[in-house]
């Protein structure tokens, strides 16, 4: 809740001299900053910004009285005036959710390369194979008559 709060409200005072990308930037900058699953991450991003948003249409629909939101309803073909306080808050929600997914992404790349470990097959199984192979032919003794 703590990472959904200061996302919300940096985006928030970030939005008021930037353009609306803006909010993306700011979940990956958090996502960047705090440790957290890749999932956590992007719903962390998502729900910040998407209440933020929703929030701030849904004042502007009340302020003018569904004007704007009547005439962008039917610029988009959608139903109803009042499906463009959602539909406006889901983009804002995905555009920050996968901005924040970016930086998490982009933060556990950062703390691997720090951290040494390079092979990221680690985790799979070795292919004894050749090793096995190899030993074989070694143990063997060799047959020169034919």
């Amino acid at each position: 809740m703590l990472i959904i709060s200061i996302t919300a409200v940096l985006a928030l005072l970030l939005q008021l001299i930037l353009p609306w990308w803006s909010a993306s930037l700011v979940a990956f900058l958090v996502a960047l900053s705090f440790k957290q699953s890749a999932l956590k991450a992007f719903i962390n991003g998502f729900s910040a910004i998407f209440l933020l948003w929703f929030l701030i249409a849904l004042g502007i629909y009340v302020y003018n009285e569904g004007v704007l939101a009547a005439r962008l309803a039917l610029l988009f073909s959608l139903p109803g005036a009042l499906l463009t306080v959602p539909v406006t808050a889901l983009v804002g929600g995905l555009s920050a959710g996968l901005a924040a997914l970016t930086g998490n992404l982009i933060r556990a790349a950062i703390w691997q390369s720090k951290s040494g470990d390079t092979n990221t097959a680690s985790s799979l199984p070795e292919d004894d194979s050749k090793v096995s192979m190899n030993h074989n032919i070694a143990t063997k003794p060799m047959n020169d008559s034919i």
